[in-house]
């Protein structure tokens, strides 16, 4: 099986640019309360995951002991190529993904009810199924399929409205 070149937005031809999923429903939000992370280089790992024996840095957020997603923090199709030639089954899902960065406690207790204490989480955002993460600083990750995505910024774009009507 090739490697799914098609979701990896760094293996576009040169000159074409790249558009998130996200980019008219967070037309004109906020970026200090909501914030587009949907060109995120992350694969999606499966097998034996020894996290001490991967041949690539980054953050590993497990499901399972055999399926994980992998934050790189570079290019994900390199990643993926040397993970696969380490024998881990590795996909850039950059592609396949839309990501969120939204501000608050507040806003994501409206939106999941994950413990966000115990973050990093697989599980219902809005109602469909999404891979939570800390962030820093009362911040949290959210990354959903892309064709939800749309979807789960406007529900994140009600949710702030709701918080700050009433704070």
């Amino acid at each position: 099986m090739s490697g799914l070149a098609f979701l990896s937005p760094s293996r576009c031809a040169p000159g074409v640019e790249l558009a998130s999923p996200l980019r008219r429903a967070l037309a004109g939000a906020d970026p200090e309360r909501v914030r587009d992370l949907s060109l995120t280089p992350v694969l999606e790992l499966r097998g034996e995951l020894a996290s001490d024996a991967l041949p690539v840095e980054g953050e590993l957020v497990r499901l399972t002991p055999r399926r994980a997603f992998l934050f790189p923090g570079g290019d994900a199709a390199d990643a993926a190529r040397r993970l696969r030639a380490a024998g881990v089954l590795a996909y850039d899902a950059s592609g396949a993904l839309a990501g969120l960065e939204i501000a608050g406690e507040r806003v994501m207790r409206r939106l999941t009810d994950l413990d966000l204490d115990r973050l990093p989480a697989a599980g219902p955002v809005a109602g469909v199924w999404a891979l939570v993460l800390p962030g820093g600083d009362g911040r949290y990750r959210v990354f959903v399929h892309q064709e939800l995505g749309h979807y789960v910024a406007e529900a994140v774009l009600d949710a702030l409205a709701g918080v700050e009507a009433n704070p």
